[in-house]
């Protein structure tokens, strides 16, 4: 068969799905084996048992397989008259590549999960169905990006032979694959929570109903990625089947699935406060609401990737489908994706300085608001992404509708958004300072003060970030409206 732009793109699709779910479910399966390995070194007996937990990872291999095939059968690659596959149908099968790739990390989460539960039905045979039920938690990241393949692949005519999509919404595709694919991510946070929760309910059953609660609290920024997929795909007309996006719309699109994808990788850093809460909830029970403010903190980066998703939803007029956006509009999204998206990392920081809290609250319970005060300290590396992503709207005329910048503006802004968003993982040194400072003020409360300077330090570095980052738009012209 002829081999075209949309025939290699097809591919890429089919390989994206297989490749990356088999990472995740190979990494998340030799985590959960090598527990199990070490388990029957001393309990033979307990083979069967370890394996089940072993396979509970596996499936997102299955799901990348399964729309990997999908992929090469609906563009006649295998099992058909082979032709060409045309563009925008090779530009969805990389977006539903993507989803069900990526997502299919998950399996590691899942794998930390099992191993946990391995571990604990090892010492207490009665508590398997409970571990069970943990270890599945992290399953549902993957589903959602095994649903917005299947979606993609049927709302673009991949699946059903009637193509309608254009260049346009194929971009809009790819962005709905990164938006559900990436904030999939987040299962990593739920498998460390869940398996805490698994720890704490085999000693500790009547923990079970506020364990779960902690090991859900990660969910929510792989729901934000999925409820933006299924917007990008009804705003550009996909589901409709009346595609109305132009290219200018589909690099927007392409801005809201990194905003929110990249920001959802926060849920790392709530499920290790989260952890945190479950292990000290279990042995203090007075202390779950203590606990719960600090495992939804980290909760705050992924929303302000959910603000700025929608915000440019609005204004390049995907929502309301005044399809005013230039070609500068739909670059300058991807900066502002990469600007907030990249930064809401800061989040794995800010669990490590929350799950300190926790512990030093436990303790004692007058240091919840100085631990409070601690754990804000990285937030302000995304409150940098955020202001950039605002500035980078405001400066090429997106939020007044009348953008004036240049495309190539459009993609020089690319770099401030790399400049701060990047510089803002410096919050993840700032996060083990400031769990330290949290222990050695619940040591000597008059080590606050100097505490406070160390945990302030690597401020910094983001601080550069956003300083290169407004040098560049000064420099592009952004401020000068061009």
């Amino acid at each position: 068969m002829a081999v075209d732009a949309g025939t290699i793109l097809a591919v890429t699709g089919a390989g994206l799905a297989v490749g990356l779910s088999a990472i995740g479910s190979g990494i998340g399966v030799g985590i959960a084996g090598a527990t199990g390995a070490g388990v029957i070194a001393v309990r033979p007996e307990k083979f069967g048992r370890a394996l089940v937990f072993q396979a509970v990872p596996q499936t997102q291999g299955m799901y990348g397989l399964l729309v990997a095939v999908l992929i090469l059968l609906a563009t006649g690659i295998i099992g058909g008259g082979g032709g060409e596959v045309p563009l925008p149908l090779g530009l969805a099968a990389v977006g539903a590549g993507l989803a069900t790739g990526i997502a299919g990390f998950s399996a590691i989460g899942q794998g930390i999960a099992a191993s946990a539960g391995i571990a604990a039905t090892t010492e207490h045979d009665s508590a398997m169905g409970r571990s069970l039920i943990f270890s599945v938690i992290p399953e549902t990241q993957a589903i959602y990006g095994l649903l917005v393949a299947i979606l993609i692949m049927a709302f673009t005519g991949l699946l059903t032979g009637d193509a309608t999509a254009t260049e346009a919404t194929g971009l809009a595709a790819i962005g709905c694959g990164l938006a559900v694919g990436i904030a999939g991510l987040s299962a990593i946070g739920q498998g460390i929570a869940a398996a805490a929760g698994s720890a704490a309910s085999a000693e500790h059953e009547e923990s079970f109903g506020k364990n779960l609660v902690f090991s859900v609290i990660p969910e929510t920024q792989a729901i934000y990625g999925l409820l933006i997929a299924i917007l990008i795909m009804a705003f550009t007309g996909m589901i409709a089947g009346e595609p109305s996006a132009d290219l200018a719309l589909g690099f927007a699109a392409i801005g809201c699935g990194f905003a929110v994808g990249l920001a959802g990788i926060s849920a790392i850093g709530q499920g290790i406060a989260a952890a945190a809460g479950t292990a000290t909830t279990a042995e203090h029970e007075g202390t779950f609401g203590k606990n719960l403010v600090f495992s939804v903190i980290p909760e705050t980066q992924a929303i302000y990737g959910l603000l700025v998703a929608i915000l440019l939803m609005v204004f390049t007029g995907m929502i309301t489908r005044d399809l005013t956006a230039t070609l500068a509009a739909g670059f300058a999204a991807i900066a502002c994706g990469f600007a907030v998206g990249f930064a809401g990392i800061s989040a794995i920081g800010q669990g490590i300085a929350a799950s300190a809290g926790i512990a030093a609250t436990a303790e004692k319970e007058e240091m919840f608001g100085k631990a409070l005060v601690f754990t804000v300290i990285p937030e302000t590396q995304a409150i940098y992404g955020l202001l950039v992503a605002i500035l980078v709207m405001a400066f090429t005329g997106m939020i007044t509708r009348d953008v004036t910048a240049t495309a190539a503006a459009g993609l020089a802004a690319m770099g401030a958004g790399f400049a701060v968003g990047l510089a803002g993982l410096s919050a993840i040194g700032q996060g083990m300072t400031a769990a330290s400072g949290i222990g050695a003020t619940a040591q000597r409360s008059d080590a606050m003060g100097a505490s406070l300077v160390f945990a302030v330090m690597a401020e910094t570095f983001a601080i550069f970030g956003l300083l290169i980052a407004v040098l560049i738009m000064f420099g592009i012209g952004l401020f000068g409206g061009g």
